[in-house]
């Protein structure tokens, strides 16, 4: 059975959420806002690993019907906090909706979890898109998949191998990938892969 989630990142981001929220506590994705407009006006959006609701608050500025999720309680009680309304808790490899979003956005979520079990991840991912549906992910790269100096594992997906797992995880009638420099959360700099997948 893969391994599908890293147990002491999770433990991470509920130990820690509130110091963490506030190192960038109003930043929105800048990749988010490039893929939004693929989607129509009041598209539903499945958001996963939506931290403190940054990002969430301004899909729904923006109009959007946004389910935001997390997978640690922390984060949900931060988040709810931010939006006034209820955050689920959400680990990736409990999601098993049918069809049932326009959208699934995971902005630097989905690289913390575990190479060999991304492809199951997806999967869902993939089952729970309307037809037409589009999927969003941000992965950091250029490195080998381990653990940082927060004890947080990142898969570090090359753009080849994120290739290979996303062939193998649904029949996306297209993927879109983009490459960038750019930072981390705690300003470190980074490489980053961006992938915006339709079904």
């Amino acid at each position: 059975m893969p391994h599908l989630y890293d147990a002491a990142t999770l433990d991470f981001y509920e130990g820690n959420a509130r110091p963490y929220s506030n190192a960038r506590p109003d930043e929105v994705s800048s990749d988010l806002l490039a893929f939004l407009p693929k989607l129509k006006a009041g598209s539903r959006i499945l958001e996963l690993g939506c931290g403190s609701g940054c990002d969430a608050a301004e899909m729904l500025r923006l109009g959007f019907d946004v389910d935001a999720t997390d997978g640690t309680q922390a984060m949900v009680s931060l988040a709810s906090e931010r939006l006034g309304r209820p955050v689920r808790v959400l680990r990736f490899d409990n999601l098993d909706e049918r069809e049932s979003y326009d959208a699934v956005v995971a902005c630097a979520s989905l690289l913390h979890v575990p190479h060999e079990g991304l492809p199951a991840i997806l999967t869902r991912i993939w089952d729970s898109l309307k037809p037409g549906g589009w999927h969003f992910a941000s992965y950091k790269t250029a490195g080998s998949e381990g653990w940082d100096a927060h004890r947080r594992y990142y898969n570090h997906l090359s753009r080849d191998v994120a290739e290979r797992i996303y062939r193998k995880a649904g029949n996306w009638t297209s993927v879109e990938y983009d490459e960038y420099d750019g930072v981390g959360h705690f300003s470190a700099p980074s490489r980053w892969l961006t992938v915006a997948a339709k079904k």
